[in-house]
This record gives C-alpha cells, structure tokens and sequence, in this order.
C-alpha cells in the first residue's frame, strides 16, 4: 500500500514541475505586455518597479524578477493593511487604478507557478517522511 502512494505522490509531484512551466511561459511572453502596462502607471521616480525595470531590463530572467516585482506591489496593495499599503507604496503608487483584466494577467500565472512548486515540495517532503 505505501509503495502505491509512493509511486502516486511521485507522479504528482513530477507532473507539477511540468505543470509549473506552462504558467512561466506565459509570465514571460503574453504576461508580460500587462506587466510592462503596469509598470508604466504606477512607476514612481524612487520605486522599486522603475529600479527593478533598470536593473532587470527585458530578457528572460529580468522578465520573470520584474513580473514578481508587480506581482509583490499588487498583492500588497490589495491588503488594506497599513503595514502591506505602505509596502506597495515602496514599490510605486499604490492608488493608480488598474483595470482588473490586467492584474490578472500577472496574478494568475504567479499564484498557479508557485502553487506548482509548494505542490511539489509537498509532495517531496511526504514521500521522505515515508520512508
């Protein structure tokens, strides 16, 4: 019966790495025409966003930093903690309106990515436990 576990949890831990690229594919080429957009709205002069969007530049990894960078300042500034609001300020205007279409484009691949991923560590920490 273990070993039947094993070999299940094995195959979905596999399949989520798998699974996990396909969100990052769209992170780096669809996704990010809505991350550019945001970027240019609420970009202030000493944000973290226009840093990150002169440090990173546009290739691949500074793709996927910048469209964590985003992704940061929209989960934060939909926290209506000060804590969280006065983060989201560090990384641009946390009161620009953004159309939701476009917060989506950034969120969703970011959330099923790093679901992907604590997926499989999950799986990964089940399977050594078993043994």
């Amino acid at each position: 019966m273990s070993n039947q576990l094993i070999y299940v949890l094995a195959h979905i831990g596999y399949l989520s790495l798998f699974v996990g690229l396909l969100p990052l594919f769209v992170i780096i080429t669809v996704g990010f025409r809505y991350v550019s957009l945001i970027e240019d709205r609420v970009a202030t002069e000493r944000g973290g966003i226009s840093a990150a969007r002169y440090i990173w530049q546009g290739k691949i990894i500074g793709r996927l930093m910048r469209s964590s960078n985003v992704f940061a300042y929209l989960i934060f500034r939909a926290i209506p903690s000060p804590f969280f609001q006065q983060r989201a300020s560090l990384l641009g205007d946390p009161a620009v309106p953004l159309p939701r279409s476009w917060q989506a484009w950034v969120i969703t691949p970011m959330l099923l990515m790093y679901l992907a991923v604590i997926t499989t560590l999950v799986t990964n920490l089940v399977i050594q436990s078993m043994k």
